[in-house]
């Protein structure tokens, strides 16, 4: 199964989008100029009169250096955040206390002086100038402000700075003050703790407490070792290593105690020596019995004595293995009171050394705060020293680099006000396009009508009205030279004979939803093309009050649908041969104010069975939908309905109105036609290439 073609607007789609809407208001533009043309005639009116009735402005300028720190050497330091300096010079430089300073020196330096003054300054890129721009209504005061305002902002730095230091070095005192109270308690402290304890006899309890708890652990890890021996050693095992004790070399006190002291080597030293060496001569008495064996027969006296001395060996270690197992009992028991006690010494000695620490760690805290705060107070002496210097190592930079210039007159400004006037003008005019086009439903090309409508867009008729004549526009030729009208209507010739889902279409209605959208042409030139191919085509004329099909094939007309709804003559000798062998044309007959009437007369019925029985093609030109009732009264009759949509003239509301007085009469609307599409449109592309159909 194919997959479902994706609705996600693609690029192509979005760009005809924007093709159409620039084509719109292009259209527009072209439409209604004289609205932009309006708005930039009164902007520029209203900025022409605020620049008569601007006052003359003089301006003078002077510049600045400055800086934004106060260095007192490696004592407390003034500073102003980088980042928001210049921003902070520029605020005093505006601010009204600076303002009223200047005003006030003005005012005792050159009363006779007066004026209203603008300051604006700027900081120039990447250095540390600051530019000041004074504007006002006299040149003398306008320079000499200037000049005022720079130097009153130099003193208000000098005294900012001079607050700045008394503030530090009051704030530095009063530091002082306090932390020489916070050392006085601080000592005071610090010699009540070594009056109350003897530290001397402190440390050295702490060093004693501390070798006799490594002294009694060291006891306590080789009476654990030792234990672990005799619960996992058998008693061979310990008859074997006190022998081997025996002989190894004697070691020291220490040595002895960490190694179990007289434990296992205790419990093996004799016994084991007596294992070891009746075991030898159990081995030697067997080598004996076995070499013996060879000569002697086995009731040899001799043979009986080595086996009554094998047996007397072999008893006497049984012998000794009892007496160290019960003896390795004893001692594992002894071992085990040995760590109890010996746990209960570490303990209490733990206890010592832990109280002995904590009060070295205390005495210890007290002399490091008593320490700290005799070095801050004495930065603190030596701060408040470099602070009443004066600030010998001061940075800061802050003087006048230009002064004052001659004030000169400030240029009107009148390019900025054409341009501003300009500008505001395509503004408000543009929004006044912009409304009026978000208010104008009309359609213009076949990507709105997929917008606006479900129905099938069957034809795009373009738009041909350079070819039109005194006449009117020339119904279609044989040899038309206006190849795009042809292959348009061609292409919707090709939508009617191949639509899906239709029975035999013999009757066409052909409307559109008010008049002026070109239905008349439409059907005429569609009844041409239906006839170049062969089909007999009868194309009746159904507008019985404006209806002229008759002067636009140029036959008689004066009999016509009128005349044969009333009676008076029969279809056939009202119908008239056109130019083209297979068309014919049945005209509207004379004009009737009573149309609806005629249309539901009874005869309506058979004379449109007639048209299906003699001709392969019948097409209804109509009135339009809104303007009467008479296609809505006869469309259900019809096989189908076409409805033309006229681009940039129907509203999209006209035509749903329309769409919706024929479904409500069950009328089969096949799909609608656009016509007098402009060629020019990004999604007219299918009829683009006209000299293709050149010969």
């Amino acid at each position: 199964m194919a997959a479902a073609p994706s609705t996600a607007p693609t690029s192509r789609d979005w760009a005809t989008r924007f093709g159409i809407k620039a084509y719109r208001y292009r259209a527009l533009i072209k439409r209604r100029w004289w609205i932009l043309a309006v708005a930039i005639s009164l902007a520029l009116a209203a900025e022409a009169w605020i620049l008569v009735r601007q006052p003359v402005e003089y301006e003078s300028g002077g510049s600045l250096i400055v800086g934004g720190t106060v260095d007192t050497g490696s004592g407390p330091r003034y500073t102003e955040d980088q980042d928001g300096f210049y921003v902070t010079m520029i605020k005093i430089i505006q601010s009204p206390e600076l303002q009223d300073r200047t005003q006030r020196r003005l005012a005792l330096a050159a009363p006779q002086l007066n004026g209203s003054i603008d300051i604006i300054p700027s900081i120039v890129p990447r250095s540390h100038i600051l530019s000041v721009v004074g504007r006002g209504s006299s040149p003398e005061y306008t320079q000499r402000f200037v000049q005022g305002i720079m130097e009153e902002f130099i003193n208000y730095r000098s005294e900012q700075k001079s607050q700045a230091f008394s503030q530090t070095a009051g704030k530095i005192t009063d530091e002082m003050t306090a932390t020489r109270a916070e050392l006085a308690r601080q000592r005071a402290d610090l010699l009540a703790f070594q009056e109350k304890n003897n530290m001397a006899f402190w440390d050295q309890e702490k060093k004693a407490s501390v070798d006799m708890l490594t002294g009694l652990k060291k006891q306590q890890a080789a009476r654990t070792t030792e234990l672990q021996q005799l619960q996992n050693l058998t008693s061979e095992q310990l008859l074997n290593r006190g022998s081997l004790q025996n002989t190894a070399p004697k070691s020291t006190g220490d040595d002895i105690q960490a190694s179990g002291g007289d434990g296992t080597g205790a419990i093996g030293s004799d016994l084991g020596g007596q294992y070891v060496q009746i075991t030898q001569e159990l081995v030697q008495r067997r080598a004996e019995l076995e070499e013996k064996s060879k000569v002697w027969k086995p009731k040899h006296p001799g043979i009986k004595k080595i086996k009554d001395e094998i047996d007397r060996l072999q008893r006497l270690i049984q012998t000794i293995k009892n007496q160290s197992k019960e003896s390795t009992q004893g001692r594992i028991e002894s071992v085990k009171a040995e760590l109890k006690s010996l746990d209960a010494s570490i303990e209490v000695w733990d206890k010592k050394v832990m109280e002995a620490a904590r009060m070295d760690a205390q005495y210890q805290m007290l002399q490091g705060a008593v320490t700290s705060t005799e070095n801050q107070l004495e930065k603190l002496a030596g701060n408040v020293k470099e602070v009443g210097s004066g600030g010998s190592n001061a940075a800061d930079v802050l003087s006048i680099m230009g002064t004052a210039s001659p004030a000169k007159q400030v240029p009107a400004g009148v390019v900025q006000h054409l341009v501003v006037g300009l500008i505001l003008g395509l503004l408000v005019g543009g929004l006044i396009l912009f409304l009026i086009d978000r208010a104008d439903d009309r359609i213009s090309s076949s990507t709105e009508m997929i917008e606006y409508f479900s129905e099938p867009i069957l034809g795009q008729i373009p738009n041909v009205d350079e070819s039109r004549v005194d006449t009117g526009l020339p119904l279609l030729q044989h040899d038309d030279e206006r190849y795009t009208f042809a292959e348009s209507l061609r292409s919707l010739r090709s939508s009617l004979i191949f639509m899906p889902n239709q029975g035999e279409l013999k009757t066409l209605i052909v409307t559109s939803s008010i008049p002026g959208e070109g239905k008349s042409t439409v059907s005429s030139n569609l009844a041409i093309t239906m006839a170049l191919a062969g089909a007999r085509v009868l194309v009746v004329d159904a507008d019985l009050r404006r209806g002229d099909l008759a002067s636009l094939f140029d036959v008689d007309g004066r009999a016509g649908l009128s005349s044969v709804l009333r009676g008076e003559v029969e279809w056939r000798d009202a119908v008239q041969k056109t130019k083209h062998p297979t068309l014919t044309l049945l005209p509207r007959g004379p004009v009737t104010n009573q149309s609806g009437e005629l249309l539901l007369v009874p005869r309506f019925g058979p004379l449109l069975e007639d048209f299906k029985n003699n001709f392969d093609l019948t097409i209804f030109n109509t009135s339009p939908i809104l303007a009467t009732d008479d296609t809505a009264t006869i469309a259900p009759n019809f096989d189908g309905t076409l409805m033309v949509i006229r681009a940039q003239f129907t509203g999209a509301h006209l035509a749903h109105n329309s769409l919706n007085a024929l479904y409500q009469r069950q009328v089969n609307v096949l799909g609608l036609i656009l016509n007098c599409v402009d060629t020019e449109m990004p999604d007219y592309y299918y009829y683009r290439y006209p000299k293709y159909y050149a010969v």
